[in-house]
């Protein structure tokens, strides 16, 4: 008998008992030209305009799109019908900017016959209401630049149903742990909460995600001139796939509420919609157009993104995507800058 045999009977467990753990990752990196464009998610053109800076860029940049490592797994317990699990997500950032690693969803937790429970940092539901409908995910051209609302919560007890029939069912509480936010201390169990709804038959998807949170902003000055907000974030999805051809739009209406009596609620809308081709030949032809709708919040752009995808094995591909945006930027004070920017960008992308 071997070593790990006698091992294995000397803690009185089979071999079997325990699942390997799953090691997997994504290496996406491209060299992208941006002229008076967007980079980043759109939360920090909020933050650049309060501060009176332009939210534009221009140059050339070499971006690590969502790269990543984890380990994550699922083994049943002595303890019938419950199972364990997990796993520890990080971002990498391989162009060698910024941290090298950041948390992402990160969790320990039970599957149980009525869902799965989990603790951790994870995304939001309202996130997850995406599905595929966004085209150029994980992409300089990537909806974070259309939406508020892709946002991953620290401190977070999720439940996820189990699948009933198409349908799966999400929730998310997550508590403040005596944050100070303006004037308010954020000691709740649930400071953050949010549910969502998926709907997902056979070329199908239908989605719509509703969270209730709150947002520390830096510059008083800036729309919507407050130190701190609460924040509501509604979003919903569509998707459908006819043969060869998946269209998709998405919708997200997002509102700050300050906390400071006599300061103006902020309201801003983003509209999505999508569309690609799957070609034989291991192509992929995308376009995707956008509107975010945020004069509240100094910020509204169009956005227009065509690229295609070829793929050269399983887990690999190469891409390419050209966009044109039309950015309205309103500075503290009232002064206004119309701009139309463009993005090139080329990539490859390797999952194992």
């Amino acid at each position: 008998m071997t070593w790990l045999g006698l091992s294995a009977l000397a803690i009185g467990l089979p071999l079997s008992a325990a699942a390997a753990p799953e090691f997997y990752g994504r290496i996406n990196i491209s060299l992208d030209r941006l002229s008076d464009y967007r980079e980043g998610g759109l939360p920090g053109a909020y933050d650049d305009v309060a501060a009176g800076d332009t939210p534009l860029e221009d140059g050339w940049f070499v971006g690590s799109n969502a790269s990543r490592l984890g380990i994550r797994g699922r083994e049943a317990l002595d303890v019938t019908p419950l199972s364990v699990i997990y796993q520890l997500e990080v971002g990498y950032n391989a162009d060698g900017d910024g941290d090298t690693f950041t948390t992402r969803n990160s969790f320990v937790g039970l599957g149980t016959p009525f869902g799965d429970v989990f603790a951790g940092r994870y995304d939001s539901p309202v996130k997850m209401v995406e599905g595929r409908v966004d085209q150029f995910n994980n992409t300089a051209g990537d909806l974070g630049h259309y939406f508020y609302g892709q946002r991953r919560n620290d401190d977070t007890l999720n439940w996820k149903s189990p699948k009933w029939g198409d349908l799966v069912l999400r929730a998310q509480v997550g508590p403040g742990e005596a944050e100070e936010v303006g004037d308010e201390e954020k000691d709740g169990l649930a400071d953050t909460w949010a549910l969502s709804a998926t709907w997902n038959p056979d070329n199908l998807y239908a989605a719509v995600g509703y969270e209730s949170s709150y947002l520390e902003v830096d510059n008083p000055s800036a729309p919507p001139a407050a130190v701190a907000a609460d924040l509501e974030l509604l979003r919903g999805a569509v998707g459908v796939t006819l043969g060869a051809v998946d269209l998709g739009a998405l919708v997200e209406r997002t509102r700050l509420d300050p906390d400071q009596p006599g300061l103006d609620r902020a309201d801003s809308t983003s509209y999505l919609v999508s569309a690609g081709w799957r070609l034989p030949s291991r192509l992929t032809l995308k376009a995707q157009a956008g509107r975010v709708d945020g004069e509240d919040f100094g910020y509204e752009s169009d956005i227009l993104v065509v690229g295609a995808d070829y793929k050269l094995a399983r887990g690999t591909k190469v891409y390419a995507l050209l966009s044109g945006s039309d950015a309205t930027v309103t500075y503290p004070g009232g002064a206004d800058s119309d701009d139309n920017g463009n993005l090139f960008s080329v990539g490859m992308e390797h999952k194992f």
